[in-house]
């Protein structure tokens, strides 16, 4: 089931929402990807598109949270590491065909994203007022 963008999810800052709503659009087709048994070549475009915006964005919001002084950044700069490294670990199962591309994979994803976002996110958002 796709994601969907909704008001509880914004982190009062607009380049940080708009972020956001890019990654959950490449979550978004990379599920639908699956959905439509796209051939492998296009689920691993996808995958690293999500992996190379995961990178993107995570600098783009620890740049965030450096000018504001929050003090949960080494925190919650663990909790991105920690979420790379299993897409790039899922990146390079696929790539290696030692993993099926499938809907938990795409689960977990998408719950680790929403979760993180209403969780951890919120934290530094609510700092920020």
């Amino acid at each position: 089931m796709p994601v969907t963008w909704t008001a509880d999810l914004s982190v009062k800052n607009e380049a940080l929402d708009a972020e956001h709503q890019k990654w959950i659009e490449i979550l978004n087709n990379f599920y639908q990807g699956l959905i439509e048994k796209k051939p492998k070549e296009k689920l691993i475009e996808l995958v690293t598109a999500m992996l190379d915006y995961t990178k993107y964005h995570f600098a783009s919001e620890e740049k965030f949270m450096k000018s504001i002084n929050y003090p949960k950044l080494s925190e919650h700069q663990e909790k991105h590491r920690a979420y790379e490294a299993k897409i790039t670990e899922f990146y390079q199962r696929i790539r290696e065909d030692k993993m099926i591309l499938s809907l938990e994979v795409t689960n977990f994803l998408k719950t680790w994203l929403v979760n993180h976002i209403k969780g951890e996110d919120q934290q530094y958002a609510q700092f920020n007022d």
